[in-house]
C-alpha cells in the first residue's frame, strides 16, 4: 500500500523527469558502446532524443561522468539480479552435467541481452574512468556470483557426486571458463546467438572439469 500511495503522489512533471532520465541513459549507453565515452558529446546525447542542448545537466549535474556512473551501477545491479535468479531457479535435481550446461546457457542469454552486452562493452573500454569504489563494487558483485555457484557445488559434494575439493576454487574455474568463452565469442567475434560450436566447446570443458572433480 505504501508503494502504491507513493506512486500516486508523483506529479506529471515527476514522471516526465523519470522518463527523460531513462531516455538519456539509454541514449548514452548506445552512443558510449558504439563510439566510446570520449568520442560522444553531451550535445549528441541530448539531440539523439530530441532534447535541447544543456538540459542534460538539469538531470545529471555532473554531466557525462555521472551518466557513465549510473549506467555501470544500474546495469551491474540488474545483471547480478538476473544471474542470482538464474542460480536460484536452476534445476538442482538434474544430473550435474545437465545443470552446468543449462547454467552456461542461462549466463549466455543474460550477458548477451542488448542492455547487458552494451554495458559490458562500455565497462571493458572505459575501465580507466571508473572510480575505485565502482571497480571494487563490480568485483564484489562477481565474487557474490562465485559464492552462489560454490553453494550449488557444495550440495553436490555433500551428496557424493563430487570430490571434497575447494568449492570456491571449483566455482571460479567454472565461471572463468564460461566468461572467457562468452567474451571471445560475443565481444571479439560478434556472435550474439548461441550456436552449436559454442555449446560443443563448453560441453567439452564441462566434461573435463567433471573428470577432475568427480570421485
Amino acid at each position: 500500500m505504501a508503494g502504491s500511495s507513493r506512486k500516486k503522489s508523483l506529479t506529471s512533471r515527476d514522471l516526465q523527469a523519470i522518463e527523460r532520465k531513462k531516455q538519456l541513459l539509454e541514449s548514452a549507453r548506445d552512443l558510449f558502446a558504439e563510439k566510446g565515452f570520449h568520442n560522444t558529446s553531451s550535445k549528441e546525447i541530448n539531440r539523439s532524443i530530441g532534447m535541447a542542448d544543456g538540459l542534460l545537466y538539469y538531470y545529471f549535474p555532473e554531466g557525462k561522468q555521472q551518466i557513465l556512473d549510473s549506467i555501470i551501477q544500474e546495469a551491474t545491479e540488474y545483471k547480478f539480479q538476473l544471474i542470482r535468479r538464474l542460480l536460484q531457479d536452476v534445476d538442482q535435481q538434474a544430473p550435474i552435467r545437465d545443470m552446468l550446461i543449462n547454467l552456461f546457457r542461462g549466463m549466455w542469454e543474460t550477458i548477451t541481452s542488448d542492455t547487458n552486452r552494451k554495458t559490458l562493452m562500455i565497462l571493458f573500454h572505459e575501465q580507466p574512468l571508473l572510480k575505485k569504489e565502482q571497480t571494487t563494487w563490480v568485483v564484489d558483485t562477481f565474487h557474490a556470483v562465485i559464492d552462489q555457484i560454490a553453494t550449488l557445488l557444495e550440495k553436490r559434494v555433500l551428496n557424493g557426486e563430487l570430490r571434497p575439493l575447494n568449492c570456491k576454487l571449483m566455482a571460479r574455474q567454472l565461471a572463468s571458463t564460461f566468461q572467457s568463452h562468452i567474451f571471445e565469442r560475443v565481444f571479439i567475434m560478434g556472435e550474439y546467438e548461441l550456436n552449436e560450436d559454442s555449446e560443443r566447446y563448453i560441453i567439452v570443458n564441462i566434461d573435463f572439469l567433471l573428470e577432475c572433480w568427480q570421485i
